[in-house]
C-alpha cells in the first residue's frame, strides 16, 4: 500500500503476545516471558514492533496476560514508534486473543475511512525477522482482495501419520504451502469470519483458515524462509544469525555505496573485526549457589561474588567490553554498587550487548574455557552453549565451552575457586559515509 494511498484506506495490526512459550523449555528462564528474551540486544517483541513499525501501519492493539502486562508496556518506553499502542487483554488461546483485540480495534476513534477500506494485520509476535516488503505486499494484495496470507512453499515431503505411527498419505509437494503472517483482512470480512467462528465454536490455528471457513478466498503470497516464529531454543540462535547476516550484508552494502559515491565502482568494503580476551576468578564456598553462563549447576560448594558469582559470563563480558574497546566489567558494574547485588550476571551480559549493539559490533564467535577441579561441566556444556549462544545471537556452532583441571595444582586445583577464559571476535559493520 503506497503513501499516496493512505488517504483511502487505513491499516491497524493485531499482534498476540499472551502465549506462554511453553515450547521454548528453558528452565533457568522460568520466571521470564519468551517474548522479552535477548535476541541480538534486543529482545524478541522489541524487534517485532520495529519490524512492523511502518508509515502504512496506525495503531498496534496487542493482546497480553494480566500478570505481563507491566513488562510488556516497561518495554516500549521511549521506543519511538508514531503508531498508537493499545493493550487489551489476552486469551486463553490465541484465537480468543485476536477476538478481544477485534472488539479494541472496532471501537478504536482513530479511524477516518469507513469499514470497508480498512485493514487489519495479524502478525505473530514471535516473528521478528519479518521483512518491510513482504509487509506491503501483502498490504496491496488485501486492499484487492480482502483477504491475503503470507507463506512459503514447503521444502520436505510432508506425509499423514495415523495414529500408530503408520504413514496414511503422501500429499503432493507442489500444492503445499507453510502458512506465516503477517496475514491482513478487510475488516469486513474479518469481522465476518470471526462471528461465524464463535457461533460454530470453530477453533482453527490460523486467521487465514477462518476466513476460507467462509468461503472467502485467501490469496496466498509469498513469503520468506528467513520469517522464522521462534518457538523452541534451536529458534533463538538461528534467528540470531540470521539477523547478523542481514546487519552484514546491510553494512556492506552501505560501505560500498559511499566508497562508490566517493570514488566510483571499487572493491567492496571491509568490515573491522576485533578480538577480546576475558578472565574472572571466584571463590568457592560451601553450600553457596554455583551458576555457570547463566545455568545453575547442582554442587555441594558455590561460588561467592558481589553478584551471583557468574564467572564463565563474567569472563565472556570481559571479552566483549575488550574487543570494542569499552573497558571492563567492573568499571561498568562496580561491585561498591548495591543494585548488582546478587544480581543475575546474564542481566549484565543483556546489557553489554545492547551497549555493543549500539555501537555496530556484533559477536562472530566465543571460545570459552572453564579451570574447575570439581564438579564435572560435561553433563552441562552443551545447556551452557545453548544459552551463551542466545545471550550473544550466536549459532550455537559459534560457540564452544572446554573445562580442564589443573591436576591438583594451584588454588583451582585445591578447590578452593574455579577460573574461567574466554575470548571472541567481534565484528562492527555500521558504517557511515564519514567513515570512507
Amino acid at each position: 500500500m503506497t503513501m499516496e494511498k493512505r488517504g483511502a484506506w487505513q491499516a491497524v495490526a493485531i499482534i498476540p503476545a499472551a502465549g506462554s512459550g511453553r515450547r521454548m523449555r528453558l528452565p533457568e528462564q522460568t520466571q521470564r516471558q519468551k517474548l522479552l528474551l535477548p535476541l541480538v540486544g534486543k529482545t524478541i517483541f522489541r524487534r517485532t514492533l520495529e519490524a512492523l513499525a511502518l508509515p502504512e501501519i496506525e495503531a498496534f492493539f496487542i493482546p497480553v496476560s494480566p500478570e505481563d502486562r507491566g513488562l510488556f508496556s516497561e518495554e516500549i518506553k521511549g521506543g519511538g514508534f508514531s503508531q498508537e499502542i493499545i493493550f487489551c487483554a489476552g486469551g486463553p488461546e490465541r484465537q480468543d486473543s485476536v477476538a478481544n483485540a477485534l472488539t479494541a480495534v472496532e471501537r478504536w476513534p482513530g479511524w477516518r475511512v469507513p469499514p470497508e477500506r480498512r485493514l487489519v494485520v495479524i502478525h505473530d509476535a514471535a516473528r521478528p525477522l519479518v521483512e518491510a516488503e513482504i509487509i506491503r505486499q501483502v498490504l496491496d494484495v488485501a486492499e484487492e482482495t480482502g483477504a491475503a496470507c503470507v507463506g512459503v512453499p514447503v521444502k520436505d515431503t510432508i506425509k499423514v501419520v495415523g495414529p500408530e505411527g503408520i504413514v496414511v498419505q503422501t500429499p503432493e509437494r507442489g500444492t503445499l504451502w507453510a502458512a506465516q503472517t503477517p496475514q491482513v483482512f478487510s475488516w469486513p470480512v474479518l469481522k465476518e469470519a470471526y462471528a461465524q467462528a464463535q457461533t460454530a465454536g470453530d477453533k482453527m490455528t490460523d486467521d487465514a483458515a477462518l476466513v476460507e471457513r467462509t468461503g472467502h478466498p485467501v490469496q496466498m503470497v509469498r513469503g520468506s524462509y528467513r520469517n522464522l516464529k521462534i518457538t523452541t531454543p534451536d529458534d533463538l540462535p538461528a534467528a540470531a544469525a540470521l539477523l547478523q547476516t542481514a546487519a552484514a550484508d546491510k553494512g556492506r552494502e552501505e560501505k560500498t555505496r559511499c566508497w562508490t559515491a566517493a570514488t566510483g565502482p571499487g572493491p567492496r568494503g571491509q568490515s573491522t573485526l576485533r578480538i577480546g580476551q576475558g578472565f574472572d576468578v571466584h571463590r568457592l564456598v560451601a553450600g553457596g549457589r554455583l551458576v555457570l553462563g547463566g545455568v545453575e549447576i547442582p554442587a555441594p560448594v558455590g561460588l561467592v561474588g558481589h553478584s551471583d558469582a557468574d564467572v564463565l559470563t563474567h569472563a565472556v563480558i570481559d571479552a566483549l567490553l575488550g574487543a570494542a574497546g569499552a573497558g571492563d566489567i567492573g568499571e561498568m558494574f562496580p561491585d561498591t554498587d548495591p543494585a548488582y547485588a546478587g544480581i543475575d550476571s546474564t542481566l549484565l551480559l543483556e546489557q553489554v550487548m545492547a551497549k555493543l549493539g549500539t555501537a555496530g559490533w556484533q559477536p562472530v564467535n566465543l571460545d570459552v574455557t572453564v579451570i574447575a577441579q570439581k564438579p564435572k561441566l560435561a553433563p552441562y556444556r552443551d545447556q551452557i552453549r545453548r544459552r551463551m549462544a542466545t545471550l550473544l545471537g550466536l549459532p550455537l556452532r559459534a560457540v564452544n565451552i572446554k573445562a580442564t583441571t589443573t591436576e591438583g595444582l594451584g588454588f583451582t586445583g585445591r578447590e578452593e575457586g574455579i577460573a574461567a577464559q574466554a575470548v571472541v571476535l567481534l565484528e562492527n559493520t555500521v558504517f557511515s559515509c564519514q567513515d570512507t
